[in-house]
């Protein structure tokens, strides 16, 4: 009985580490967690008017099943513990794979021992064959009687590529979980400037409310755009009256967004103006304006009257004056990762579209007898007789 050695068990591991069948499972695991995602709203973070609306959505689409999906966990999959060791052990199956495709670059750069059963090529002549696979961009190695063809280096290139790339993707999806951050419902008027909380970072939108101009660094999407009014009121002598907004300092010139109706108070005329947009009318950057004023404290309507654009309205000794400024609703983000993940996508495409047309092939080639045999990655143009 012949003793055997003891199986490596570090080996074993390794072997199991940068196998397919464990890669192929996290990738399938990552792909469902994903595709729960778009099927799923995730739950916002930090914006209080965000959750609310959400949580309204979830309810009405999912009624009574909403508290027990949540408890599960379904509505936070990126920021559960589970998604986010799926994505470490991932990383980590891509990173020893790397080494070990750069292992093979290393070591396939010189001739390698014949692998597999040598089979007898019919009607063949080893120089013609020779040639034939250097014009298929074979590269040839002579170590007499022995030859080797293969494809290196851009057939162990490609792999390396492939799986450099993913692996970079992932650090730039983590770089934007760590540095990145998002704002959303963030409302903006024309020839405003807005600084983002907790950041240097800025935004200004155009006249119509149509594009934003920010600080570099940050992307922001327009989700919405609406009227905005901004109104100044003078006594009839010319005097500015000061406004009063709600829970707010007096000021001469108020600007508002009409994402709601609007209040505020001329207290040396006791008028309270309402300001709100047109019911039964899309909403659009200079959609019409309902305007009411109200004396106080009667309560009772001095004036309605609809506005669109700039306006003059005059109640008692008090001239109104109004401008349009309308508002944008926009999303900034910051994305850190963007460039590593855009150099990742690109590495990990070129990997996988080389290691398509351009896969590993090696085979060796002797001549023995006059006649000439082969083993490995034969291509179909060698036809075998069979006989070994």
């Amino acid at each position: 009985m012949i003793d055997q050695p003891p199986r490596d068990p570090w080996r074993a591991i390794w072997q199991v580490a940068t196998g397919d069948y464990l890669i192929a499972a996290l990738l399938l695991s990552t792909a469902a967690g994903l595709a729960i995602i778009t099927w799923l709203p995730q739950m916002p973070v930090a914006n209080p008017a965000a959750y609310a609306q959400w949580l309204s959505e979830v309810q009405a689409r999912f009624g009574t099943a909403t508290p027990t999906m949540q408890t599960l966990g379904l509505f936070t999959i990126t920021r559960s513990f589970g998604f986010r060791a799926l994505l470490v052990l991932l990383a980590g199956c891509l990173l020893l794979r790397l080494i070990e495709n750069g292992d093979w670059l290393w070591h396939n750069r010189e001739m390698a021992k014949p692998a597999g059963e040598w089979h007898r090529l019919a009607d063949v002549h080893l120089p013609n064959v020779i040639d034939d696979l250097r014009r298929l961009h074979y590269r040839v190695l002579s170590n007499p009687p022995l030859i080797q063809a293969d494809r290196w280096p851009w057939a162990d290139l490609f792999p390396l590529l492939a799986h450099g790339g993913a692996l970079l993707l992932l650090v730039g999806l983590l770089i934007i979980h760590l540095w990145g951050w998002r704002v959303e419902g963030l409302t903006v008027q024309s020839g405003a400037r807005v600084t983002l909380p907790g950041t240097e970072k800025w935004i200004a939108v155009d006249e119509d409310a149509r594009r934003a101009t920010h600080s570099p660094g940050i992307m922001t999407f327009v989700e919405a755009r609406g009227p905005g009014v901004q109104a100044s009121a003078a006594d009839s002598t010319g005097h500015p009256l000061l406004l009063q907004p709600p829970e707010a300092d007096p000021v001469t010139q108020l600007t508002v967004a009409l994402t709601e109706d609007q209040y505020f108070a001329i207290p040396e005329a006791q008028l309270v103006v309402r300001l709100a947009p047109q019911p039964g009318r899309a909403i659009e950057a200079h959609s019409p304006v309902l305007l009411q004023v109200y004396r106080s404290p009667a309560g009772r309507l001095a004036t309605e009257t609809v506005v669109e654009g700039d306006a003059e309205l005059t109640v008692d000794d008090v001239t109104l004056q109004l401008a349009s400024v309308p508002y944008a609703r926009l999303t900034a983000t910051f994305n850190p990762g963007f460039w590593p993940i855009g150099a990742g996508l690109v590495l990990l495409v070129a990997g996988l579209l080389g290691s398509v047309t351009w896969p590993v092939r090696r085979l060796w080639l002797r001549e023995e007898t006059g006649k000439a045999k082969g083993t490995g990655d034969l291509p179909p143009t060698l036809a075998r007789d069979g006989e070994p």
